[in-house]
């Protein structure tokens, strides 16, 4: 009965930690998405960890928080700022106490005209993307260690 008692309280433990832990995640989600809309990419990056690693939706490779940082502040005049971004999380898998990855819909939304190379997105163009994001909690902090964004390209009517 104590064995069955025990295994009772580790797991009603465990799956505490876990929603705790999913909410902390999904707080650290918002305010990425806050950051973005008010053009704060200092803040935005505060989220990874100082080693962390990003690959973007053209496969460029990002390696550092500082690097994060340097690289979103370069496309922020031209391709952030004008765009609200929407995250959605899909589901937060806990793979042990510390460690969790995270499904993320990205929808991206033109508030105005603007110009990348080789096209102009009009006012109104809606893109969707879907990001993978590895979190590593160190203490009681998490951080993002790894993330991947994969551009979602709609296949064309049959």
């Amino acid at each position: 009965m104590r064995k069955l008692l025990l295994i009772i309280l580790l797991l009603v433990s465990h799956f505490g930690y876990a929603q705790n832990d999913n909410k902390m995640i999904t707080s650290i989600i918002a305010r990425q998405e806050s950051d973005w809309n008010r053009n704060d990419m200092s803040s935005y990056a505060m989220a990874f960890s100082n080693d962390a690693v990003l690959i973007n939706f053209l496969g460029l490779f990002w390696r550092g928080r500082d690097e994060i940082v340097e690289q979103f502040k370069l496309i922020n005049e031209c391709c952030i700022k004008p765009t609200r971004v929407m995250f959605e999380v899909k589901d937060i898998r806990t793979l042990n106490q510390n460690t969790a990855v995270a499904h993320i819909n990205e929808t991206i939304t033109a508030i105005q005209d603007y110009n990348v190379p080789g096209k102009t997105i009009k006012k109104g163009t809606i893109e969707h993307k879907i990001i993978t994001a590895v979190f590593l909690k160190d203490k009681t902090e998490w951080k993002i260690i790894s993330m991947q964004v994969t551009q979602i390209i709609p296949l064309p009517p049959k």
